[in-house]
């Protein structure tokens, strides 16, 4: 299931398909293991990873407006939550692990 990526409240979600939210959030966490807002959460951080490593011309600021975040200052902390390093700093090490790699094998 790919999670839709705007911006949906766990309440716009319990009207659309008209069950009472605490059943959805139940449900949803039986089986995805997650809150809904935990999920998309994750989900959004690890496509702004995907968008780190691939889209080398996008700034932080562009990938969070990519990835639905309010602010970049918001986007970064909760990338720093999630995958323990700064966007930038994600990106950086990303380039010199690659950089480290094309060294040894020379």
């Amino acid at each position: 299931m790919k999670p839709h990526t705007g911006t949906v409240t766990q309440e716009e979600l319990s009207r659309r398909f008209d069950i009472p939210l605490t059943p959805l959030n139940n449900c949803f966490k039986s089986v995805f293991g997650a809150s809904i807002g935990k999920y998309l959460l994750e989900y959004r951080m690890n496509q702004a990873a995907v968008f780190l490593r691939t889209e080398r011309g996008m700034s932080v600021a562009e990938i969070a407006g990519r990835v639905v975040c309010d602010s970049p200052s918001k986007f970064a902390a909760a990338f720093r939550r999630k995958m323990g390093m700064a966007p930038m700093d994600y990106r950086y090490a990303l380039v010199l692990r690659k950089w480290i790699q094309l060294a040894r094998s020379c």
